[in-house]
């Protein structure tokens, strides 16, 4: 079975906040797709859902979850909030690499002990590593000037590529990387007070928000071009989530969907 590790944030938490938070996320989440409560932020499936049903494997369990989880294909880190940077959050990128290696460790301990492990060493390193993580650091730094926004992304990126070297140093060698996706077409974003609509492009999405979102993502493609040239023998891929984003909203009706006034 293809066992996979998934790094991020909400749009790939499958129930981590809401284990750790003790909460239910509130309606429509799972109304459209599994019709009961699963934590995702989402009325029905996250992108990491998708791929785990492509690679005919189940979906990814929280790492979080105490009850009715299954890590025999893996486990999934991310915790919705969490950013790429250290400290803003408490589940931050680095902390879910620590949790990882901390999983990593306990499977050998047990292994060395002749106790039953979900995964043995050659899972870990024929996995594939899953990361989308970097939008709340984005939008949270969206209210500065343009310039200052730009000048912070370089830091955020950075952070990710320390993640991708740490996970390559504990065996890691397959990796399938998120750009960020079309933040100034988000609903939380567009119903924020503007002085009038001359930011807005001709989809009716904040141009300069879309702007900082697709500088972003050509940072981090370019620190997964130098790391595929300095971690040998690895595969890193990089995703660019803001075209598929941004497409569902360019080309809406193409795709069956209405749009909202």
């Amino acid at each position: 079975e293809v066992v996979v590790f998934n790094f991020g944030d909400s749009n790939s938490d499958t129930g981590g906040v809401a284990a750790i938070m003790g909460i239910r996320i509130a309606a429509p989440e799972g109304r459209a797709f599994f019709h009961h409560p699963t934590g995702r932020l989402s009325d029905g499936r996250v992108v990491l859902d998708f791929i785990c049903e492509t690679l005919n494997t189940h979906h990814l369990s929280p790492y979080m979850k105490p009850l009715g989880s299954d890590y025999s294909n893996g486990v999934n880190f991310a915790i919705a909030g969490a950013t790429a940077t250290p400290g803003d959050t408490p589940f931050s990128l680095d902390v879910q690499i620590d949790q990882f290696i901390f999983y990593r460790d306990r499977c050998n301990d047990s292994i060395t002990r002749d106790e039953p492990a979900p995964l043995n060493m050659l899972d870990f390193e024929r996995a594939l590593y899953t990361m989308d993580i970097g939008q709340n650091d984005i939008t949270s730094i969206l209210y500065l000037p343009y310039d200052e926004v730009l000048a912070k992304l370089p830091h955020f990126v950075a952070e990710i590529r320390k993640a991708i070297e740490i996970l390559h140093k504990n065996g890691a060698r397959k990796f399938w990387i998120h750009g960020t996706g079309a933040l100034g077409c988000l609903p939380a974003k567009l119903a924020m007070p503007r002085a009038s609509d001359g930011d807005l492009d001709e989809h009716g999405c904040i141009a300069k928000f879309n702007n900082a979102a697709k500088k972003f993502n050509t940072l981090l493609s370019e620190a997964c071009d130098d790391l595929r040239l300095l971690l040998k023998k690895s595969s890193i891929i990089f995703v660019d989530m803001f075209a598929i984003k941004y497409d569902l909203v360019a080309n809406h009706t193409k795709h069956g969907k209405l749009r909202c006034q």
